[in-house]
């Protein structure tokens, strides 16, 4: 008989690891989604006349068989998938700035003694670490050491307390090469000198999306998986997870008021790793409870502003890196795709990172859009006068906060998850990650493959958690 398999959340991971199974396997595939739709963060909705994305979120373009999954999706209709290239910028003391940084415009716009502090500080800094052995116990020495304290409070540092309401000096230094890819400052100063360096450019800037927005890809797979048999869930909160004999044996659900038991051979969830720890029965020891605790989330509050007017820039994303500003980013989703859009009007997705349950979790729709239109008045490309509407959206938990020894939490977490046969924790939220939707969907077609195996190994699924858990030595 086919084994029976139960993948907890629709998202990128859960939807790439069901098509595979599904794809290459004889199984029953069982997916549970707490939501209503489709695709977790990288889902839409309909407001007005528009399609508006959780974001936006496209589809960075790496080769491979994610990019592969996607492309054969629109196979039938490639017209409906569009493919462009970022335009990212931010915007710092009251001017725009391409980036990555460019040498020429970043000292041709920032004040002279502005641009010699931040040199003479560069190489001081550069110095004192040549000379003195000082440990990079967190993001902020880690910084200060790459950039100098100015230019790294201009560009980096305010900007990360502002996202993570969190001191850097209480931020692990593992978090900043997954956030801060690309920009070397020695690079930087030697093309300003003309002695060489490289600026890279950062993350992949290649992109695929679908015309009727993000959530399409996901509505496409899903398809997919209930063509090939598989159920998907919706509206469904998990209950527990019970294991005996240290082997995943069950999975309990509630839907409209019922309850349902599954039971199955394999779990593969992709929700946090901290709730994960919350649901098995039996609970966790104390040691491994107090881990899956200890790790953290940062929520995010979007505010979409809808403009009367074609478009405001060519830019689809940008920072507002100064502190006087309360929103974190801005993106102009119909820079992806104006096809998601009434004509004559465009809409500004305008992004705030909180705690949940804190005072601006709590704060009221209405005053949340006034914060907005404050915050682009101060933007001389914005006239706030045009906004003819706005709506609100919540996402709680939406990333993964990197506290200092954040790892170690992560680590005996993911260990104990291991230490139960059959069950698999697997995708940016399953391995407290920061990853993008290419990543989700590459780990959720890897898992499938190790399920696929007729004899799944410890080795398979250690050499898998090696591969992209790299804030710890090992596994």
């Amino acid at each position: 008989m086919s084994k029976t398999i139960v993948v907890i959340g629709a998202g990128p991971a859960g939807l790439a690891c069901a098509h595979r199974l599904l794809e290459r396997g004889d199984f029953k595939v069982i997916l549970i989604e707490k939501a209503s739709f489709v695709g977790g963060l990288g889902g839409s909705f309909n407001w007005k006349e528009h399609i508006l994305d959780f974001g936006p979120h496209a589809f960075h373009t790496k080769g491979g068989e994610p990019e592969s999954l996607v492309r054969n999706l629109f196979k039938d209709d490639p017209e409906n998938l569009i493919m462009g290239r970022k335009k990212v910028s931010v915007y710092l003391r009251s001017k725009f700035y391409k980036y990555p940084l460019q040498v020429g415009e970043v000292f041709r716009k920032f004040n002279p003694l502005l641009s010699i502090r931040i040199l003479v500080e560069f190489i001081f800094t550069s110095i004192v670490h040549a000379l003195v052995a000082i440990p990079i116990e967190n993001f902020e020495i880690w910084g200060n050491k790459r950039f100098g304290r100015k230019l790294y409070r201009l560009g980096f540092g305010d900007y990360t307390e502002k996202v993570w309401k969190t001191k850097t000096s209480d931020i692990s230094a593992k978090f900043a090469p997954a956030k801060i890819q690309g920009f070397s400052f020695i690079h930087f100063v030697k093309k300003l000198f003309k002695i060489g360096g490289e600026v890279t450019e950062p993350y992949f800037q290649t992109w695929l999306y679908p015309k009727m927005g993000s959530a399409e890809l996901y509505r496409r797979l899903a398809s997919k998986i209930e063509e090939k048999g598989g159920s998907i869930i919706l509206d469904a909160e998990i209950s527990y997870i019970s294991h005996n004999n240290g082997k995943a044996e069950c999975v309990e659900y509630t839907r409209n008021g019922e309850k349902v038991s599954i039971k199955t051979d394999y779990v593969i969830s992709t929700i946090h790793l901290g709730h994960l720890g919350n649901l098995l029965v039996p609970e966790p020891p104390f040691i491994a409870s107090h881990h899956f605790q200890k790790l953290k989330y940062i929520s995010l509050i979007v505010v979409y502003l809808e403009l009367n007017i074609d478009k405001v820039s060519d830019m689809h994303w940008f920072y507002l890196l100064d502190k006087s500003f309360q929103f974190n980013r801005v993106a102009e989703q119909k820079n992806l795709c104006k096809d998601t859009f009434k004509s004559n009007k465009t809409v500004l997705s305008m992004e705030l990172t909180c705690r949940h349950g804190d005072e601006l979790w709590n704060m009221g729709d209405e005053e949340l859009i006034n914060m907005a239109k404050e915050d682009i008045t101060k933007i001389p490309i914005i006239d706030a006068g045009l906004v003819s509407g706005a709506i609100v959206k919540r996402f709680p938990n939406a990333y993964e906060l990197y506290y200092k020894n954040f790892d170690k939490h992560a680590d005996i977490s993911l260990a104990y998850v291991n230490s139960i046969e059959g069950l698999f924790s697997v995708g940016r939220r399953g391995l407290f990650l920061q990853g993008d939707q290419y990543q989700s969907v590459e780990m959720g077609l890897e898992i499938g493959n190790i399920l696929l195996q007729k004899d799944i190994t410890d080795i398979s699924a250690n050499e898998y958690y090696k591969k992209y858990v790299r804030y710890v030595d090992e596994i």
